[in-house]
């Protein structure tokens, strides 16, 4: 029954697991696209550096890239195997402990597929790997609760070392573990000893930190600098993050973060659950279960307290795994027990479980699919196509998703060669000694926008359009990219000093470069219109437009313009299904007082069979 249900939760997982490179925003998932790229290219991630995840998971996502499995989804699939192994373990646990297989099954079935839980069995995360340590902790220690073994107990130091070095959460459950056991531990002779062994267990657990030495010295994916001491510090006590990991003081602060607590485990547990949970778990309480019981609340009422007091710090639907857990586990003892003394009872309980079981596929798996299935990462990707930049060539992208997304592209899959990827906490005025241009994302202008370079550079950038989305960034004035160049005036003070027109995928990209003949003093706007006519007068006689209210996507005022200084600004229109248009007409206008709109200049392009030709 434990494998029928390990294998139920497998097809689940596998029905929404992360296949591609993220593009998600979900707080779940704000890390998953590091370690898509991380795994496959043994590098380092984020503090406090989960190297032995990375050990492992490197090394599993390298045997199936031989199976021809994309890193994207060997990644999830490494956090696949070790959701199924808690099931597992979850099922072996209430069956050790109550001797009731279906039972058993049917609770370790239904929370698998609690949100969390079952979210992180699909996409790339450390999380179902934590859980896993965490039930194996139980296990050996509900062993040396009932007889204590000093092999066995070495080896709980070990695991708990594994633990906390894969994330420090889990140094939640050392004093607890310690208390809990302390009246089993034998007070013989030679303490001293034993507890030495102990402690050299327990440091072994952190032995996988040398893979990431060694890693951080072959130059591949990094973060920070694990390669020297002060970086290896750095990432190991995870001093990035030193102003969240204080603890709530103001009680209004605790019962706002209270509050979110309990409103994420009744999201979890679902009503259903919450009564199911609720009517059982006293039955886990009795004398017959009481101790396991306890240890189990003690797990889960820990994880809950310190999500709250530390709710800045964490995810906080992540912490409370073990307190969803625990709760389920408590509820299994107590139906266990149930069953026990009624053995009638047994078939209505698992129908229950079992219903529970279909409500949370119904209430988990859209949800999870939107969050794994969202295809914004390779959108990102197919923006690449966009930038009109040379090889090699240096793309700022600020770190996250999109950071990931375009550095899995590039380094991962090996596409667009010469292209790297950097981001935002790079030397930039270092790069732009070595390199005349770089290239950002325009919407990186939120966050790091003009000013960000200025005060990076330390002076006053130049900026044009790089292809639709894209801007160039250079210390001295930038090249004209239209592949026609004219020399048109428009208004006085400025001409057109090249254009380009493409269509492509159901839309038409114009790339239109002016050049300032003086300095401007004021800020004018740029307009595309796709008209079917010459000259539009008539609403239905207008395809489709575009207008940048400031060239370069909000990059570059017309007012900051410098005297002869080109800059190329790039539309993306899309084209309405079936679309005719023979005319473009593209110019710059400004407001006028009364908040209309004053047109400084126009020019316009004919199709001419299959060539667009300038008019004027």
């Amino acid at each position: 029954m434990l494998a029928l249900a390990s294998m139920v939760v497998a097809g689940c997982y596998l029905s929404t697991l992360m296949l591609q490179i993220n593009g998600s925003d979900s707080a779940y998932v704000v890390d998953s696209g590091e370690f898509q790229v991380a795994l496959p290219l043994w590098g380092t991630v984020h503090h406090t550096g989960y190297p032995l995840y990375m050990l492992l998971g490197s090394a599993f996502v390298t045997a199936l890239g031989w199976l021809g499995i994309p890193a994207s989804a060997g990644a999830a699939l490494f956090s696949l195997v070790w959701g199924i192994g808690c099931v597992a373990l979850i099922g072996a646990l209430l069956f050790r402990l109550t001797g009731q297989p279906l039972v058993s099954a049917s609770v370790a079935l239904a929370t698998g597929l609690t949100f969390s839980m079952w979210i992180h069995g699909a996409i790339p995360e450390v999380y179902s790997m934590g859980l896993f340590f965490t039930l194996l902790v139980l296990w050996l220690v509900l062993d040396l609760d009932v007889c204590w073994s000093d092999s066995r107990g070495r080896l709980l130091a070990l695991v708990c070392g594994m633990g906390v070095a894969h994330h420090r959460l889990y140094s939640l459950l050392l004093p607890l573990i310690a208390l809990w056991l302390w009246p089993r531990v034998p007070r013989g002779r030679q303490p001293w000893r034993r507890v030495g062994l102990g402690v050299g267990a327990f440091a072994l657990g952190f032995l996988p930190y040398v893979d990431m030495v060694v890693r951080a010295r072959d130059g591949g994916w990094m973060y920070g600098d694990p390669g020297t001491w002060d970086g290896f510090w750095w990432l190991f006590l995870g001093k990035e993050t030193g102003d969240l990991q204080q603890p709530l003081t103001a009680l209004s602060d605790l019962l706002a973060s209270l509050r979110l607590a309990a409103r994420v485990l009744y999201h979890e547990l679902s009503p259903f659950g919450l009564l199911l949970v609720g009517l059982a778990a006293p039955l886990g309480l009795h004398h017959t279960s009481r101790r396991p019981a306890l240890l189990f609340l003690v797990i889960g009422g820990a994880s809950f307290a310190f999500s709250v007091v530390f709710s800045r710090a964490v995810l906080i639907e992540a912490v409370l795994l073990p307190t969803t857990l625990s709760l389920f586990l408590v509820a299994g003892l107590g139906l266990g027990n149930a069953c026990q003394r009624a053995p009638g009872l047994k078939y209505p309980v698992v129908a229950a479980l079992l219903a529970l079981v279909v409500y949370y596929f119904a209430a988990n798996h859209k949800r999870i699919l939107e969050i794994t299935r969202d295809p914004a990462g390779m959108d990102a990707i197919a923006q690449l196509a966009d930038l009109n930049a040379p090889a090699p060539a240096t793309i700022m992208s600020p770190w996250g998703r999109r950071n990931f997304a375009l550095a899995y592209a590039t380094r991962v899959e090996l596409r667009f060669p010469g292209w790297r990827v950097m981001h935002h906490s790079e030397n930039w005025r270092e790069i732009m000694r070595r390199e005349s241009v770089v290239y950002t994302n325009s919407d990186s202008i939120y966050g790091f926008g003009p000013e960000w370079w200025q005060e990076t550079l330390g002076a006053e950038p130049y900026f044009s359009a790089a292809g639709p989305g894209w801007v160039a960034i250079g210390l001295k004035s930038l090249p004209m990219v239209g592949e026609h160049p004219v020399n048109i005036d428009v208004m006085p003070g400025i001409h057109l000093s090249g254009w380009t027109f493409a269509e492509q995928d159901g839309a038409f990209q114009v790339t239109l470069c002016w050049q300032a003949l003086r300095s401007l003093g004021a800020d004018y706007s740029t307009f595309v219109h796709l008209g079917s006519v010459a000259e539009i007068v008539m609403p239905e006689q207008l395809v489709a437009s575009s207008d940048h209210s400031t060239p370069v996507d909000g990059w570059r005022p017309t007012s900051g313009w410098r005297r002869e200084e080109v800059v190329c600004d790039a539309h993306a229109i899309s084209l309405p299904p079936e679309a005719g248009f023979s005319n473009v007409i593209a110019g710059m206008y400004t407001r006028t007082d009364s908040s209309g709109f004053e047109q400084l200049g126009a020019l316009r392009w004919a199709r001419e069979l299959s060539e667009w030709v300038m008019v004027r």
